[in-house]
């Protein structure tokens, strides 16, 4: 259970640190400045949220805090279709899944199904 909890922490501080790859829209005029915010929000923002000591934030829960920050000089048109990256990803799909095929696992190892077979036996003492 422990090195479960450990995978999980090491891909949420992957995932905090690391930035989805900006797609700049034709629009973008300052590419340059929009991919800097761009970072700077990610980091603040969403590694906040995700890496929070007092209160970390499940994915779900981050991304709808994140998406209501200010941009700064993300162009809107990048900003929407980095979002949709983002809302899409199948980032914490691999969270879900390691933790439900650990439950499973556990559930597997430690509930024995009664054989109904036995009772039929007599007990010799």
């Amino acid at each position: 259970m422990f090195k479960v909890k450990e995978r999980l922490d090491v891909h949420r501080r992957i995932i905090a640190c690391e930035a989805p790859p900006m797609v700049h829209a034709g629009t973008c005029m300052k590419q340059k400045r929009c991919e800097e915010d761009w970072k700077q929000l990610w980091w603040n923002g969403m590694g906040r949220f995700l890496l929070d000591g007092r209160n970390p934030q499940p994915y779900k829960d981050a991304v709808e805090w994140f998406e209501k920050l200010d941009i700064g000089e993300i162009n809107l048109d990048c900003w929407r279709a980095v979002l949709f990256i983002v809302k899409g990803q199948s980032t914490f799909e691999h969270e879900r899944k390691l933790i439900t095929r650990t439950a499973n696992d556990l559930a597997r190892l430690l509930i024995i199904e009664p054989n109904f077979e036995d009772f039929g036996r007599a007990v010799q003492y």
